[in-house]
């Protein structure tokens, strides 16, 4: 039997987050490992279950490293700046990244090819057509 892979939710709180929270949430071979949003959002401490009416067990955190440890994968829909952000911390801590967020700069596109070459990072942004797979 494989066990299920860990996934962080970034901006679990918002519209994105939602509908991946529910995804994961929804799949067998999925567990919700860690709820991450931003310092000054009120969900912090919350159960990242609540606004589903469940219980997950699990808070929301805005603590990057504290959310990865253990982690398999973080999905991330947020923005371009937190998403390089997370990039550098799943280097840090080698989890699998995958990245939903557009509107990134040239420079930042560089930046997550570069380090697809090293890590496990798929970046699927459709305004402008970056596919970034390792």
């Amino acid at each position: 039997m494989v066990s299920p892979l860990k996934v962080v939710i970034a901006g679990c709180s918002g519209r994105m987050g939602h509908a991946l929270l529910e995804g994961v949430f929804a799949d067998a071979d999925l567990v919700l490992h860690s709820a991450l949003d931003r310092a000054d959002n009120v969900h912090l401490g919350r159960d990242a279950g609540e606004q589903f009416g469940r219980v997950s067990g699990v808070s929301v955190v805005s603590d990057i490293d504290v959310a990865l440890k253990g982690a398999d994968v973080l999905v991330d829909f947020t923005r371009p700046e937190a998403s390089m952000t997370y990039l550098a911390a799943c280097q840090k801590h080698q989890v699998k990244m995958i990245i939903g967020t557009t509107g990134f700069s040239v420079e930042e596109k560089q930046a997550i090819e570069a380090a697809s070459k090293n890590s496990h990072c798929i970046c699927a942004e459709h305004e402008r057509g970056c596919d970034v797979a390792d």
